[in-house]
């Protein structure tokens, strides 16, 4: 796919770079090369360029361009007719910086204050640009400006770049939009075919498995990116093709294509699709699907091929349709269970998408029926109405100061190029937000790229004019697939194609490059200046709207599912305008969560944006399972409000009605405590919320809630299917009550795929709320990284009835003295091992925070009192002489177990006490954990890998370790210990978190412990050859004690598991280690190789992609930044001067 599509870029881009090139070139060659006349009259060649950049740059057609005639003709007397009047009342002579920004903001405000609907994008944008210019310049000029030619003169050298851009775009040959959406619905078409022969052969073939299935899927889900960027093209080519109906009648052409259609079609797949997904087991069922229902699919598949290539135009014979949809009428029996919905939810869309392909639709271009014009009859005060009541009167207040201020900082910089500091914040307004940094920073890139290509152009060229204009082509081919990429969009594309263009394309304005050292500063003081206004009239971050649209989206949600029912007004619902508000919401939510990715976070909590596209990825599924739903329920309606039968009066009917019902009280409970947990600002609040609903419903006050659950994950995925298999047992009551004559199976048959895809509908919609709760947890969680959050807990403890239990573990619930009045504000954490190397910096860190209490427990195998001396006596702060393999009985909140000999000589030395403290003191620690409800942090290892095969070393590689070794020990024992972590979290839920920590080094390692780099420090102070175990090309990674500290405290305060990984990812030979410690420390010593331990690891490299996506962790101090901290600790302790 990738391989057609770049030739297919290429193509766009050059024939973009051509238009403009083309424009860029007439207006060159006038005024370059014409008559002195016309030189004279046009002053403004810059602006001639920006003109036509702003029509063309963004592959306009020849209807844009038409268009933009008309629009810059009213820009032009909107900004310059008023400038006249201004400029010859009150004399340029006689202005300021102060007043010449006033009179640019007055006028700005002006032009900005109508709606986009009443005053184009474009039209403002030209506007804006000549009222920076003609105040400017005239101001700059002073006496020698002419209040009436002046103005003028700027409006011809608009009129020469518009008229430009019309010629472009006509020759050699117009460049018709009308060709475009022809083309591309052709491309749109075949691939929404492809991708349903895909989907129906997935159905179809009988001799699929699950994998292949999936395969089919994934590749006819592959086709929707390319869908949605056609009909983004088609849509956004309406206006042009209705600039272009002149020429298409003088040239006898027509556009017909049926977007509504082709819209609806792609609505239906993607149900088609979702039921795949939902599908557990492959081939279907062969009761359910047939043969004959095959061959109907298949018929199906060539009726929908012909109607969408004939639209219109194709009379379909009335036997053809009914052999059709004959297949589709040949259910007669409710499914019985929820795992034979897909198929049945399946089926419904198929017949949607035979109605939606039937049907006749409309063309594309169409006038909207509610617009109002202002020479209708009795309408004239409504359209003025409306005008005044769309005005942006906030949004033009924030430009015209933004405009105004960057005026004033330019002209205050240098009146003779001042407006080039407001002329790119004119050009490039934009209606409503836009991410404020993001788009400042692009500018200023495209900007500066241009100009700098333009004055290495400039001196390449320098004598040969012709020349140098040609050397814009590359550049416009390279600005085109700027304005495509992510990176830089149309903003900076346009920025880059200015920038080059005024420098190359015009002569006599001084030396190149003091020109472009001039407008760089002039651009960044006028984007600095819109930045400026932005923050202090948008002070709400894109993160808050985001978090604003989510509730918003919720309460939607909410309303949408209560308006379901089976019995109601047919026709037209609020379901209908609730699903359109929805499907509203979740598109401005999209753009707010893109916006909040891109923008800097500064002193706030990072935006959770994987998170958030998950939701994005819910509430989009959900629009579509309402959207389906609200077919279902229009015919049962329609069906159970027939004027010969009163079918709300049946008691099968109210008893579905009212299962109904219950499943909705489910949904909707959840929703609404999602949405107040949305709108919470913090975790203090949400919790005093939960304990007010606790108390109001509590049984014994005499109160209860309505809803057996407050959170759909209560029910869990088994209670979600009762309720789904009870709700069809209801309707297949319904269904044999109400039709049971052979005249009423077509009836019958409807109503059951209705009835189905309604349970299908509802079923996916819980588990789709399910996942939403598994957001929300995520993010509460996320903004409270100190505190635990299980919303399914709170909420089942706040329940009114116990009927339904989760099917996981529970974590125990904490010891009653930790409610105590000094627990709610302190939290105890136990750190055993605490006096040694790595435990000691960690009880530093923790004790920084005030609201900490550190209770150490360590024997002294390896760890030293000395570690912990500025801590012993302080109020916070205990130490206890202890063994872990000895029960302790105390009460903590956290505990960090890092208590084990990590260095090789002493685990040699001992290695039954080392495997005992690894597997018996992990058990009393996790009984510890387990009595309290502490949580625990079990510090791994890298020797549980071994000598790895897989490098780097990941946290799924399972390792390849020698069990009977010497440094089995440590390395089984470590393995032992994650054993038991884990068994203890899936039968008692205990939280855990396990660490697999690297080679640390640092500040009060022991002098002699063993490991390479203390080795190398205390021998190169000593002045003794730094020993290398042959061969000495065996690899390690060095991670400094501070940033390991770091990673664990992360990863103990976050919502992960593990095992994560926490190390240095940069890799060093042991050469490479010696040679860099003698390097720093002492040049003198030799280099020694010695003969090598067992079972030592030729290599061991962590891979932190986990802890960096998890936890936002990676280290941050490099080995030879970290070795001269370490050496100073040695020199302390060994007595070593460093001048010696």
């Amino acid at each position: 796919m990738a391989r057609f599509q770049f030739p297919a870029l290429w193509q766009a881009c050059l024939a973009s770079a051509f238009r403009t090139a083309l424009a860029c070139t007439i207006v060159g060659s006038v005024t370059l090369l014409g008559p002195p006349s016309i030189q004279t009259l046009i002053t403004f060649p810059a602006f001639s360029y920006v003109s036509l950049v702003l029509i063309i740059i963004n592959d306009a057609t020849f209807g844009d361009t038409f268009r933009a005639c008309w629009l810059a003709l009213y820009a032009t007397i909107q900004a310059i007719g008023p400038a006249m009047l201004t400029l010859w009342a009150v004399h340029p002579a006689r202005l300021s910086n102060a007043t010449t920004a006033v009179a640019v903001a007055v006028a700005a405000f002006v032009v900005v204050l109508p709606s986009d609907r009443s005053t184009h994008l474009l039209a403002k944008r030209i506007s804006l640009g000549q009222i920076v210019l003609v105040y400017v310049t005239g101001y700059a000029n002073g006496v020698h400006t002419d209040p009436l030619m002046h103005p003028l003169r700027l409006a011809a050298s608009t009129a020469l770049g518009v008229i430009a851009s019309l010629l472009a775009l006509l020759l050699p040959y117009p460049r018709l939009a009308t060709s475009e959406v022809k083309r591309n619905y052709k491309v749109l078409r075949k691939s929404m075919l492809k991708r349903m022969q895909v989907l129906i052969k997935v159905i179809c073939e009988d001799d699929i498995n699950s994998a292949s299935s999936h395969a089919l899927v994934t590749h006819a889900n592959s086709f929707v990116t390319t869908q949605t960027k056609l009909f983004q093209a088609i849509v956004g080519r309406q206006d042009s093709i209705r600039w272009e109906t002149p020429l298409l009648k003088v040239f006898r052409l027509h556009c017909w294509v049926p977007m509504k259609r082709l819209q609806q079609i792609d609505t239906n797949l993607r149900g088609m699709e979702l039921a795949l997904k939902s599908t557990n087991s492959f081939p279907v069922n062969i009761v359910i699907l047939n043969e004959d229902l095959k061959h109907g699919l298949s018929t199906l598949e060539e009726h929908v091929t012909l109607t969408t290539k004939h639209g219109a135009s194709l009379t379909v014979p009335e036997s053809s349709t009914k052999a059709t949809t004959n297949f589709l009428q040949s259910f007669h029996t409710m499914p019985t269970t929820h795992q034979d919905l897909p198929t049945y939810f399946f089926l419904f869309c198929a017949k949607l998408l035979h109605n939606t392909s039937f049907t006749t639709t409309s063309c594309v271009v169409h006038k909207d029926k509610a617009q109002i014009s202002p020479n209708s009859k009795g309408n004239c005060s409504n359209y003025w109405a409306i005008i005044m009541g769309n005005t942006n009167l906030v949004p033009a207040i924030k430009f015209s100061i933004s405009l105004g201020l960057a005026v004033f900082m330019g002209l205050t910089y240098s009146k003779e190029n001042g407006f080039w500091a407001g002329l790119p914040v004119a050009v490039s307004y934009v209606s409503g937000r836009e991410p404020t940094f993001r788009a400042a920073n692009v500018k200023a890139q495209g900007t500066v790229l241009g100009t700098v290509y333009g004055v290495l152009g400039c001196f390449v060229f320098e004598k040969f004019l012709p020349i140098r204009f040609v050397s814009l082509l590359p550049w416009f081919v390279f600005a085109s697939i700027l304005q495509r990429s992510r990176m830089y969009g149309p903003a900076g594309g346009i920025s880059a194609v200015i920038g080059a263009v005024l420098i190359l394309g015009r002569k006599n304005f001084g030396p190149p490059s003091e020109f472009a050292i001039a407008r760089i500063i002039e651009t960044f003081i006028g984007l600095l200046c819109s930045i400026f206004v932005d923050l202090i009239f948008m002070p709400k971050r894109a993160s808050t709207l985001a978090k604003v649209g989510l509730s918003q989206s919720l309460v939607t949600i909410g309303e949408s599912i209560g308006s379901l029912g089976l019995i109601g007004v047919a026709g037209k619902t609020d379901l209908e305008d609730n699903i359109r508000k929805f499907r509203m919401q979740v598109n401005e939510l999209r753009k707010f969560v893109v916006e909040a990715e891109i923008e800097p976070n500064f002193w706030f909590l990072k935006f959770h944006k994987e998170c958030y596209n998950k939701l994005l990825g819910s509430l989009s599924n959900l629009v579509d399972l309402l959207h389906f739903g609200d077919h279902a329920l229009k015919f049962i309606q329609q069906e159970f409000h027939m004027e010969d039968e009163i079918y709300d009066e049946k008691e099968d009917v109210n008893m579905l009605q009212d299962e109904l019902g219950h499943i909705k009280e489910l949904i909707c409970s959840s929703i609404q405590h999602l949405e107040e947990i949305s709108r919470m600002k913090s975790l203090k609040i949400l919790e005093e919320e939960i304990e007010r609903k606790r108390i109001s419903s509590d049984l014994e006050h005499g109160k209860s809630t309505k809803c057996d659950a407050w959170m759909l994950s209560i029910l869990g995925k088994e209670g979600i299917e009762n309720k789904i298999d009870s709700f069809l047992q209801r309707s297949t009551s319904v269904v044999e009550s109400l039709y049971d004559g052979e005249n009423e199976k077509e009836l019958k048959s409807q109503i059951v795929l209705s009835l189905s895809a309604l349970g299908f509908c509802l079923k996916t919609i819980m588990q789709e709320v399910m996942q939403i709760e598994e957001c929300m947890k995520e993010l509460v969680q996320w903004n409270n990284p100190n505190s635990e959050i299980n919303l399914s807990l709170t909420m089942a403890n706040n329940s009114s009835n116990g009927d339904h239990q989760t099917s996981t573990k529970q974590p125990p619930l904490p010891s009653p003295l930790r409610f105590s009045k000094f627990f709610q504000s302190n939290m105890r954490i136990l750190v055993t091992g605490g006096a040694g190397f790595i435990g000691s910096h960690l009880v530093d860190r923790l004790m920084e925070n005030e609201k900490n209490e550190v209770i150490v427990a360590d024997n002294y195998f390896t760890g030293s009192k000395d570690n912990l001396k500025k801590w012993i006596g302080h109020p916070r702060f205990e130490l206890i002489r202890h063994d872990v393999t000895e029960p302790l009985l105390i009460e903590v909140d956290q505990i960090y177990h890092l208590a084990c000999p990590a260095s090789p000589i002493f685990y040699k030395y001992n290695p039954v006490k080392t495997i005992k403290t690894n597997v018996i003191g992990t058990l009393n620690m996790l009984g510890l954990a387990k009595r309290v409800g502490a949580r625990i942090l079990l510090t791994s290892t890298s020797e549980v890998y071994g000598d790895p095969l897989v490098h780097p070393q990941p946290e799924s590689y399972w390792g390849n370790v020698n069990p009977i070794g010497v440094r089995s020990c440590y390395d089984e024992g470590k393995r032992v210990a994650e054993t038991l972590m884990f068994d203890y979290h899936r039968q008692h839920g205990l939280e855990i978190r396990i660490a697999r920590i690297f080679n640390t080094y640092g500040p009060r390692m022991n002098i002699d412990d063993g490991r390479v780099v203390s080795n190398f420090i205390a021998q190169a102070l000593r002045g003794e050859p730094l020993t290398v175990q042959s061969p000495g090309t065996q690899t390690r990674s060095f991670c400094y004690v501070s940033d390991m500290v770091d990673g664990l405290i992360r990863l103990m305060e976050g919502p992960n598991t593990g095992p994560i990984n926490l190390g240095n990812p940069g890799e060093f030979t042991m050469v490479e280690l010696a040679e860099t410690v003698k390097e720093l420390i002492n040049p003198k010593v030799e280099i020694k190789m010695v003969e090598n331990t067992p079972d030592d690891p030729r290599q061991r490299k962590p891979d932190i992609t986990q802890a960096k996506e998890l936890l936002g962790w990676e280290p941050k101090i490099k080995l030879r930044d970290g070795l001269p901290r370490m050496e100073e600790d040695f020199r302390l302790r060994l007595g070593v001067d460093k001048s010696n």
